[in-house]
């Protein structure tokens, strides 16, 4: 098969330095990306933080970020660009990880802030220097999540293949109004992702069995 430009390579993840003479298999990237999104996040590794609105946010530890950045993409760099103070609230970092893809430099620059501590009484900053390499964290995670997939079924970032729909779309039809309407928003928020749709599927087919048995 003919090898791809590095041009055909999805937007919004910036190439470095790429020579036109150079070459890679595109459907080699693909595979790797697919096979780490669908990998399920060890419980271990996932933990949970409280969220807007009393809500309860599941996230991945930097240190497995690491682990499988070191696992998949050996060569790999992040360099924080700068930092922001987001009035006396708030900090905010901007940082840029770079990997070498199979072979194919890439980049992408995330954003992240963290709410800066102050003591009441005096005003002054408890442990600025925490909170700086909280917000550095987070901005860490962001990056390693959208450029390399990592724990996408946690943030929710992993959604069903064509083949995984049409298995879906055909069960739905022997669900009933209310069950649908659960199944399909399950699916726009990534709640029904790969890494669940296996169990998913057995518990629709019960239900339809049920329902056909109670007919």
């Amino acid at each position: 098969m003919p090898k791809k430009e590095a041009k055909d390579l999805i937007p919004n993840n910036k190439l470095e330095t790429w020579s036109s003479e150079n070459s890679f298999d595109l459907d080699v990237l693909r595979d790797t990306h697919d096979s780490i999104s669908k990998k399920v996040t060890s419980p271990l590794y996932v933990q949970k933080r409280q969220g807007p609105g009393g809500t309860t946010l599941d996230y991945v530890d930097e240190g497995y970020m690491r682990q499988t950045l070191n696992t998949y993409y050996p060569i790999w760099s992040w360099e924080i660009v700068k930092y922001e103070f987001l009035g006396k609230e708030a900090i905010a970092v901007h940082g840029k990880l770079k990997i070498v893809d199979n072979g194919v430099p890439r980049t992408f620059d995330a954003i992240a802030a963290h709410r800066v501590a102050v003591n009441k009484t005096s005003g002054d900053y408890v442990d600025l220097g925490n909170d700086m390499k909280s917000a550095n964290t987070e901005a860490f995670k962001v990056a390693c999540n959208r450029l390399c997939n990592i724990a996408d079924d946690v943030y929710r970032k992993a959604i069903l293949s064509p083949e995984q729909v049409d298995t879906l779309e055909g069960v739905l039809g022997m669900l009933d109004g209310q069950t649908r309407r659960k199944v399909k928003e399950s699916v726009g928020n990534n709640t029904i992702n790969p890494s669940n749709f296996d169990s998913t599927m057995e518990k629709l087919k019960k239900l339809t069995k049920k329902d056909k048995e109670s007919k």
